[in-house]
């Protein structure tokens, strides 16, 4: 992307990027001018957003030839989508291009620095920072692991080495601060992550004994140290690394072949990291619960070996584990067996865990293709699972087969059927499959109703589209739609000019993600509900003095305006306004909002 040029960006890809109450809060810090100091370095821009906390929050955008290719905020959020801030920073980028301001790729400006002054720019930067230093010394070791690994040499590894990188992951007491505290707990996941990654690579060379001694050198500096206290408790990359670790000590456990005496030590050990406060006090259950089960139950296990051998029915492996871990001990397994090129016993095992999706795919990597859609069908009820069989079936170029097990999907009962839908859709109706392509797209349609699942309807149908889509509007208008799929379906009423079905939805969801739109689209063609819906919105927001959503008030009122005026009632809008003004003029804030408004107009 030239530093010239944009990438693709509209509203509507921002609103697709957050949920509604995301965006009408980042629409809202936009409006207030809480983005400031936005700096665009080629295909990233980086931005400051005042919020709740005393710093404000860091942005950053990369960006693609097509668009938003990721985004990231120093703030807590993670309810899905992106948050306030980052929504706000999009829109200065769409709205206010002039408020950005260009440099270039740190990139750039390095390419003609000589070796000298890059290493003076290092060392300057290192005095700044004592943390730095450290930082370097544990990147600038050579990772023997991967050196190993890649040349078939015995692997040895340097345990003081594993636990200075450890150390030098925990956080340090001097960033203390909701902010701070964020940052400090993702560069802690991601150093942690480069230690496991090693224990990985053990693993999957088949040596269990150094990836257990790496992991046991990386939790005695987790558990004996005090650092839980300087992180917030809401860090979704730090939980899932904690995950991996205890993942991985399964993995490793299985693989490294202890004797009986050696298996009860390290249940204990394991049992006692798993009760030390560090974990109690940072994950809700266990981290190394299902390591301790599974280094005592190993391979030798009664149960495992009927299991294995294919003495087991479906489902029975499982019957007596009531662990919310076990499926996931159960993965590993699969993955170990697998990896040894076991596939029998992996088809064994999988039937008599219940892991049908992972059996069924077994069975197509072995070319067993009709076992496998037999298996599917018979045995797979979530769209997701059905999707994954099918996918991997055509990727093994069994493409009828696919389809068959796509077909299928559509007509289970279980919710999220719009992926599998879309992507039988697509795929049939690029082979031919015509019929089959309609019947996907009208149920990706029904389940998760869209402009472009409407369109890409339409555009299958042909001549009987006129049918069709009469049924499709009908089941709009009968089904009880909520939350973002009623904002979906408003956008179909207001494509196909069905304005009054667009105001019942709206007035049935009394969302504002489906209202907005719905007043945006309809100002000219129905301005009295318009004006009477606008006044609604904006009345509570004055009334209740929230002054920190004025802006939004204002908002509504204008497009009450520029109903009036397409009703021909500007006069009795202006009368509005300057009533509002006055019984209210002790709202500072407020009046000069409303005083620009009536210029406007």
């Amino acid at each position: 992307m030239n530093d010239d040029e944009w990438p693709p960006l509209t509203e509507a890809t921002i609103r697709e990027l957050a949920r509604s109450n995301s965006y009408q809060r980042g629409q809202s810090y936009y409006e207030q001018e809480a983005v400031s100091d936005v700096v665009r370095r080629g295909d990233r821009v980086r931005a400051d957003v005042e919020g709740s906390q005393y710093q404000p929050y860091t942005i950053t955008i990369n960006f693609d030839d097509i668009g938003v290719a990721h985004t990231d905020c120093s703030c807590p959020y993670d309810h899905g989508g992106i948050c306030k801030h980052r929504v706000a920073v999009l829109l200065t980028c769409l709205r206010n291009p002039e408020r950005v301001r260009a440099q270039p790729p740190l990139s750039d400006l390095l390419a003609d620095a000589d070796r000298e002054t890059l290493e003076e720019l290092l060392v300057e930067f290192a005095a700044e920072r004592s943390d730095v230093a450290d930082w370097f010394e544990t990147r600038l070791e050579p990772s023997e692991i991967a050196d190993e690994v890649a040349t078939d040499e015995s692997i040895s590894v340097n345990l003081e080495s594993i636990r200075r990188q450890a150390e030098h992951a925990l956080p340090k007491p001097s960033q203390r601060g909701h902010n701070d505290a964020h940052a400090e707990a993702q560069r802690m996941s991601g150093e942690l992550d480069e230690l496991l990654e090693q224990a990985r690579l053990a693993i999957e060379a088949g040596d269990g004994k150094t990836a257990l001694d790496i992991l046991e050198a990386t939790t005695e500096v987790l558990v004996t140290n005090r650092w839980t206290g300087l992180l917030p408790h809401d860090v979704p990359d730090l939980f899932e690394t904690i995950g991996d670790l205890g993942t991985l000590f399964v993995e490793a456990v299985l693989i490294a072949d202890l004797p009986e005496e050696k298996r009860a030590d390290w249940e204990q050990q394991l049992r006692e990291w798993d009760e030390s406060t560090t974990f109690a006090h940072l994950m809700s259950g266990t981290v190394l619960g299902a390591a301790a089960d599974a280094v005592i139950e190993g391979w030798d296990n009664d149960r495992v070996q009927h299991a294995l051998e294919g003495d087991l029915n479906h489902g029975e492996f499982e019957e007596d584990k009531r662990s919310w871990y076990a499926p996931d001990v159960i993965d590993v397994r699969l993955r170990i067996l697998a990896r040894q090129d076991r596939p029998n016993a992996y088809l064994n095992f999988s039937r008599a865990a219940g892991a049908d999706l992972a059996h069924a795919e077994m069975l197509v990597g072995m070319g067993r293709i009709e076992e496998a859609v037999e298996y599917g069908i018979e045995h797979l009820s979530d769209p997701n699972s059905l999707l994954s069989l099918a996918q991997t079936l055509r990727e093994h170029g069994h493409t009828d087969a696919a389809f068959t097990v796509a077909e299928h999907g559509l007509t289970v009962e279980e919710y999220g059927k719009d992926a599998l839908a879309e992507w039988l859709r697509d795929r049939a109706a690029s082979a031919g499959e015509d019929s089959l392509a309609l019947e996907a797209a009208i149920t990706a349609f029904e389940t998760s109703p869209s402009v472009s699942a409407f369109e890409a309807v339409e555009e299958l149908a042909a001549d009987n589209w006129e049918t069709i889509k009469t049924d499709l509007l009908e089941y709009l208008r009968t089904e009880q739609l909520g939350g973002e799929t009623a904002a979906r379906a408003a956008e179909v009423f207001i494509r196909e000019n069905e304005y009054d079905d667009a105001i019942t939805l709206a007035k049935r969801s009394g969302r504002t993600s489906v209202i907005e739109p719905v007043v945006q689209a309809v100002i000219a063609e129905r301005p009295d509900w318009v004006i009477s819906t606008c006044k609604a919105q904006a009345e509570p927001i004055v009334e209740q003095g929230k002054h920190d959503s004025y802006e939004t008030a204002v908002r509504w009122l204008r497009r009450a305006g520029e109903a009036a005026q397409a009703a021909g009632e500007l006069e009795e809008w202006r009368e509005y306004v300057e009533t509002m003004r006055d019984e209210h003029y002790q709202k500072y804030k407020l009046r000069p909002m409303l005083d620009d408004l009536l210029e406007e107009f």
